[in-house]
């Protein structure tokens, strides 16, 4: 009876069975192998890309903490004796002023400051004097580049972004200090525009060896412009971003993309009066452009046309369109080949007085300055700045400073 009781234990499932099978075959036993091979080489790899990654923190904070040592502590700490050259270097006046802005978009706080210190020992290496100067507070660029002015310096340089640039060439309009630029803002449109390359390294060679052009200025009210000025959409967009709370946190851009992403459905057209040519027009303007450059946001085209040193401002008007319309109009800006239709209105003139029955914002290159009504004007040739050798000619009618004047021709389709 005990036999007969032990003996279905001994018979093993008929699932188990077949899996046991299954298991003790060499095809199997090899599948086994190879996945746990590969889940070890998938294990190596994860731990050798963090010991690169860690590496490569490691090296970074290492050549930051050099540099910064080399700035902060005095010489006698580091033990370096200056050279010859670096102690005449002390005595002689700069020619060139670089102006920072310490919060703009790629500065990255010291790393940035250090990586100006060097652009500012390699000008000093190719003769070139130059000094250092940090912003403090909005509107301390201009205050920084008229001292720059006043004491003579030939050149100054605005390091940051389109806002840094602006602030700088309020007090440059009408002299003859050149502007120079270092991108280091978030955008950095006009180095976009010109062909300044967002490697400082290369940048700084333009600053040594590039060639100087006396452009135009554009004037909204008091304050020049290097750009355009924008009238409605999209300076009620730059107005939102301004005061929306992720600007401070440093999601501007993203801000700025969700921001015309609502008011481009949302944004209805404001009627504006518009006196220019010794004429008085009226449109129902989802948006207005006078542009000086071409290049809008650093992506976009609208004034196709625009030339920076033809004493002229180029005007577009977009209208009340549906939504639709207004992709299409966004798209054929993407692709810099805006069509000029019945509600794509493109003018040029010298002054434009715009008026509106409410208070429309105006921004230019970036920054609201105020509302409609508004006044503006072009300063000829009012700007020299310096541009890289291979920069983007087509944007420009006349030669650079110090060549044989020549004037380029009007070409079928600029006008």
């Amino acid at each position: 009876m005990d036999e007969q009781s032990q003996e279905p234990s001994r018979e093993l499932p008929a699932w188990l069975g077949r899996w046991r099978a299954i298991l003790s075959e060499a095809r199997t036993r090899r599948l086994a192998r190879t996945g746990v091979l590969a889940l070890r080489l998938l294990e190596w790899q994860k731990r050798s890309e963090r010991l690169l990654m860690t590496m490569r923190t490691t090296i970074r904070r290492t050549r930051t903490s050099f540099k910064l040592a080399y700035y902060v502590l005095p010489p006698a700490l580091l033990k370096v004796r200056p050279r010859q050259d670096q102690r005449s270097r002390l005595q002689t006046a700069p020619r060139v002023r670089i102006i920072a802005n310490p919060i703009s978009g790629t500065m990255r706080g010291n790393i940035g400051i250090a990586e100006l210190q060097d652009t500012v020992d390699w000008l000093e290496d190719h003769g070139i004097p130059a000094e250092l100067k940090l912003t403090e507070r909005p509107g301390h660029a201009t205050l920084l580049a008229r001292e720059a002015v006043r004491a003579g310096l030939e050149v100054v340089v605005a390091a940051g972004g389109d806002g840094t640039v602006n602030d700088v060439i309020q007090a440059l309009a009408g002299t003859s200090t050149a502007l120079g630029v270092l991108p280091m803002g978030t955008v950095n449109v006009w180095a976009r525009e010109v062909g300044i390359p967002r490697n400082l390294d290369h940048a700084r060679e333009a600053l040594a060896h590039g060639v100087r052009r006396q452009i135009d200025l554009g004037r909204a009210g008091s304050r020049y412009f290097l750009l355009m000025a924008g009238i409605g959409f999209d300076a009620e967009v730059a107005r939102r971003v301004d005061r929306g709370p992720l600007k401070r946190l440093g999601l501007k851009m993203l801000d700025y993309l969700a921001t015309a992403g609502m008011l481009s459905v949302t944004q209805r057209p404001t009627r504006v009066w518009m006196r220019y040519g010794g004429k008085r027009r009226s449109v129902n303007a989802l948006m207005i452009i006078i542009g000086n450059t071409r290049l809008y946001g650093g992506a976009l085209t609208f004034a196709k046309n625009a030339i920076a040193d033809d004493g002229l401002l180029d005007l577009v008007v977009v209208e009340s369109t549906s939504v639709l319309q207004r992709l299409g109009v966004l798209l054929w800006a993407v692709l810099r080949r805006v069509k000029f239709t019945p509600k794509i209105r493109y003018a040029q003139a010298r002054m434009v007085r715009l008026e509106a029955n409410w208070p429309v914002p105006v921004q230019v290159d970036g920054e609201v300055i105020g509302t409609l009504p508004m006044s503006f004007s072009v300063a000829p040739r009012a700007l020299t700045v310096i541009l890289p050798t291979n920069g983007h000619d087509a944007l420009f009618r006349r030669s650079p400073v110090g060549a044989r004047h020549t004037e380029r021709p009007v070409t079928e389709g600029e006008n």
